[in-house]
């Protein structure tokens, strides 16, 4: 007789958790967004995924990677290629276009710092006239009355601040760019002024781990923010090979048991919850059109300048058969060479060697 692991109730709480979150967020951003193409695209999201189209849930354009700041854990250090264009606005609105016709509900504009490029807003209006929930990740440096008041009228659903500590110093000395905290708090409260829904980025550090978790959260409620997103440390960019600053099983409890249904997440709530990417919700684009499984990858499947989307993410999806769970497969030297390996395959397969 075949024994199966006892399931404790922490883990059962946490399940349940973390359906209910994922419902109130998506509900929260669809009101939000006030869009009835939006809300059409939801109804018809999982059907798309019932008739076996892979539609995916986020897609992750890196507009730049043009940044004031030089965090010491930055994944955007891993995709900067020297005498590479960044895609122009048509080229953009072209992934939007294409990434709506894949049945995509989300695009997410990124970095680098988005607001560098002079057609930000532009882009965002397209996305959400094309029925697009629209995120913009920001340091918050260039939240200024105007550029705030634009992203407003251009439809912007959520803007989201990164904020690695809960502390002045410690923040800008981690971006090293001093008075950077300042300027994103004066940031977050003009997006709250305009009443655009803010979310605050940060990530679990192994140091002073419980007490980093309860100062951002509290400084959240204090400004009386939507959500607050907690990433695991992720072996990506500058940090590819700091494995030691990755979170171990007890501490990623500890970000787990720090979650609540209406604010703080993690993209892996649970031991047993697969990775967005595994799961086909997730694609990344770097800003000269390579297309990534995510935005810490290095490897690409393909780009989009050269193969239409839709083939290429179809065929990608055909493929991919991982499962991982509870961890970042690249925080682990097997499974991210187990990865590497498939996605590096495919792409010689597919689009043939760069």
């Amino acid at each position: 007789m075949t024994r199966h692991p006892m399931v404790s109730v922490q883990e059962v709480r946490l399940s349940l958790l973390a359906r209910f979150s994922l419902l109130y967020r998506t509900l929260f951003y669809y009101w939000s967004n006030r869009s009835l193409r939006a809300w059409a695209r939801l109804v018809a999201f999982p059907f798309l995924r019932l008739l076996g189209h892979p539609a995916p849930i986020f897609v992750d354009i890196a507009t730049t990677y043009r940044c004031q700041c030089r965090c010491v854990h930055c994944s955007a250090e891993g995709h900067k290629k020297p005498h590479e264009e960044e895609m122009d606005t048509a080229e953009i609105k072209s992934v939007i276009d294409q990434a709506r016709d894949i049945g995509a509900l989300q695009i997410i504009l990124t970095g680098g710092e988005p607001l560098l490029r002079d057609d930000t807003i532009e882009i965002v209006r397209y996305a959400h006239e094309a029925g697009m929930i629209t995120r913009l990740n920001t340091n918050g440096l260039l939240l200024n009355r105007a550029t705030v008041s634009e992203l407003k009228k251009a439809g912007l659903t959520i803007c989201a601040v990164s904020l690695d500590r809960a502390d002045a110093e410690a923040h800008d000395s981690l971006r090293q760019v001093p008075g950077i905290y300042a300027k994103a708090l004066a940031g977050i409260r003009l997006l709250r002024e305009f009443r655009l829904p803010v979310e605050i980025l940060t990530y679990a550090v192994k140091e002073n781990l419980d007490s980093h978790l309860r100062d951002i959260t509290a400084l959240g409620r204090q400004l009386d923010l939507s959500l607050l997103f907690v990433f695991f440390p992720i072996a990506s960019g500058r940090w590819y090979s700091a494995f030691d600053q990755m979170l171990n099983s007890e501490e990623r409890a500890v970000v787990r048991r720090a979650q609540s249904l209406t604010f703080v997440y993690a993209e892996i709530p649970t031991k047993g919850s697969i990775c967005c990417h595994c799961q086909k919700y997730f694609i990344y684009f770097t800003s000269s059109g390579d297309v990534k499984p995510c935005p810490f990858f290095h490897p690409r499947i393909g780009n989009i300048r050269k193969h239409p989307l839709k083939d290429m993410w179809y065929r990608y999806c055909s493929e991919l058969k991982f499962k991982f769970r509870d961890d970042c497969p690249l925080n682990n030297a097997h499974n991210r060479g187990l990865f590497e390996g498939f996605v590096e395959s495919f792409a010689q397969r597919y689009a043939g060697p760069r």
